[in-house]
């Protein structure tokens, strides 16, 4: 299965005082010993972005932010897909008729639906809201 990776899972991950750490180490863990499959993780740029923000900006931790984008750019199993005009329109066209979704979330949407991938490691509603299986 290809997998979106989105900011709250890997917030949730690498952040051992968040209140879903521990789940999102689990599922970590179903993916390593392959009880969960997966083919690809897939990141937009936008989450790129709002992770290490996160990381650096509220969590104040610089080197942390620095390990784990690093990660994500290396990563032989990671694509990072990038906002391009096209999906930034469609993004914008969904987020004017979806209330109470993040722009950023839109572009996750659009950019799911565009590159044929099958669910979201989140811990953010809105994904199961607007129709996208969700692990956990």
């Amino acid at each position: 299965m290809n997998m979106l990776l989105d900011t709250s899972a890997l917030i949730a991950y690498y952040n051992i005082s968040d209140k879903y750490h521990v789940e999102a180490a689990k599922v970590m863990e179903k993916l390593k010993q392959r009880e969960i499959p997966l083919r690809r993780f897939y990141i937009t740029d936008y989450i790129f972005d709002e992770t290490v923000t996160f990381i650096e900006c509220v969590l104040n931790n610089h080197g942390l932010a620095l390990k784990l984008g690093e990660a994500l750019l290396i990563s032989p199993l990671t694509t990072i897909i990038r906002i391009n005009e096209d999906l930034f329109k469609e993004s914008w066209e969904y987020f004017k008729q979806s209330e109470g979704y993040s722009f950023t979330d839109c572009t996750s949407f659009q950019a799911m639906k565009k590159h044929g991938i099958d669910c979201a490691f989140t811990f953010d509603e809105h994904f199961k809201k607007a129709g996208i299986k969700t692990i956990p």
